[in-house]
């Protein structure tokens, strides 16, 4: 009995230490690195039309603390800037995903940031890394909670789409356009029809905006709302292939390519918790608001009632579960 509660004890302990160097590694190797994430950020304006009444935010902070859903900004990079950014919440009770896309011309003025292009909402990404990002969003969505954030890079994305084994898409119109002066010159070209994208041509459709000059090539009339709701169908396309058997693959690949600062332990009880889901679950929404030039730019403008509004439908749902 005393050789066997010594061997017991032994692997008990090298289960610990392997296990806890395991958590560890992942926890500090998955993080970004950024040397201004921890600066203070803050708000240089408070535009009026930005004012609840107390009772409001009241009632609405205290539908906020007593959920159990999870939240996240996912952001697709470009350099230093933040092309695509989304916030996801999700209920592991409920297995509901919310999924809000931010324009990257959401106006948010930081002190000591007033350049005309540091008012974007792309442009926090590069003075303060993810973490700012996280702060930034939590404000424009009325003090959310951002737990995580997970980044990945255009390389990131067309292997996880490769994993996938190309995502089905329809374009109904023409896409040409060309920059001579990107790093590597970018072409993209699509003929109308169906396909299915492989990576390189993936992340070529999800950066389509605008055509090039005189090449008779659809632009979206909206400009990067019309991208948004192209990147959401193409979404909803790579969620229905990634639900299923390729889960495993794409969250192997995922993890070669992306960066956050979710522990592990929380991934892990997250994936636990999202086995099960279906499409029939998932919402996408754009965040509230309209384009308005100001001093010369054209930014987007976020609507403060019409957020409470959605956020309030969306944690609505955990009341109406434990009813």
């Amino acid at each position: 009995m005393k050789i066997f509660l010594k061997i017991f004890s032994v692997a008990f302990l090298s289960f610990v230490i392997l296990f806890s160097s395991l958590f560890w590694t992942f926890n500090r190797y998955m993080k970004e690195n950024h040397p201004n994430e921890d600066q203070l950020i803050i708000r240089a304006e408070q535009l009026e039309e930005e004012e609840l009444e107390p009772e409001e935010v009241d009632e609405f902070r205290a539908l906020i603390n007593s959920s159990d859903r999870v939240n996240m900004v996912i952001m697709g990079l470009e350099g230093v800037r933040s092309d695509t950014m989304m916030f996801i919440s999700f209920n592991p009770k409920s297995k509901k995903l919310d999924i809000i896309s931010l324009p990257r011309d959401t106006y948010y003025h930081r002190q000591g940031y007033d350049r005309l292009d540091k008012r974007k909402l792309n442009s926090v990404y590069g003075d303060h890394g993810a973490t700012g990002v996280k702060t930034v969003v939590s404000d424009l969505l009325l003090d959310v909670p951002v737990d995580y954030y997970v980044t990945v890079s255009y390389k990131g994305a067309a292997a996880i789409i490769d994993s996938l084994g190309g995502v089905p898409v329809n374009i109904p119109k023409l896409m040409d356009y060309e920059d001579k002066y990107d790093d590597p010159p970018l072409r993209i070209y699509f003929e109308p029809g169906h396909y299915v994208l492989n990576g390189i041509d993936g992340v070529k459709f999800l950066r389509y905006r605008q055509a090039t000059p005189g090449s008779g090539a659809m632009s979206y009339v909206d400009g990067d709302l019309g991208r948004i709701k192209a990147q959401q169908e193409f979404m909803k396309s790579a969620f229905k292939k990634a639900i299923g058997l390729k889960l495993p693959t794409v969250a192997a690949t995922a993890f070669k390519h992306v960066r956050t600062d979710m522990p592990l332990q929380d991934l892990l009880r997250l994936a636990t918790g999202a086995v099960g889901i279906n499409m029939e679950n998932v919402t996408m929404q754009v965040l509230p608001g309209e384009d308005r030039y100001q001093s010369g730019a054209s930014y987007y403008f976020h609507d403060v009632e019409a957020v409470k509004a959605l956020l309030t439908r969306i944690y609505s749902e955990e009341e109406e579960i434990s009813q």
